[in-house]
């Protein structure tokens, strides 16, 4: 797992090189598993234990999305893979 300050100078080392930057939206229907992998490739990261894949639904951080378990609005993460920064966006399966 990478450490917090080390993920985040990562992070900053990447960003001045943007042919290593890759911005990646999950996109499907409605209960397909957007989220799921978005909380699997959060822990690949070390930012959530890898148990809470899945069931944390950690980019639904609204309270409605959160009680009605379905993501209502698009969010985003930054990641590490390798030497490339990925924007990871999960978005809504619905219009």
């Amino acid at each position: 797992m990478i450490g917090q300050d080390n993920r985040f100078k990562k992070i900053l080392n990447l960003l001045p090189q943007t042919h290593k930057i890759r911005n990646v939206s999950i996109v499907a229907h409605v209960d397909h598993g957007k989220t799921t992998i978005a909380d699997c490739l959060i822990s690949s990261n070390g930012i959530i234990h890898k148990k809470q894949a899945g069931q944390l639904r950690l980019l639904d951080d609204r309270f409605d999305e959160q009680d009605r378990g379905i993501t209502m609005k698009s969010s985003s993460i930054s990641l590490v893979y390798q030497d490339f920064l990925i924007n990871l966006i999960d978005s809504p399966g619905h219009l």
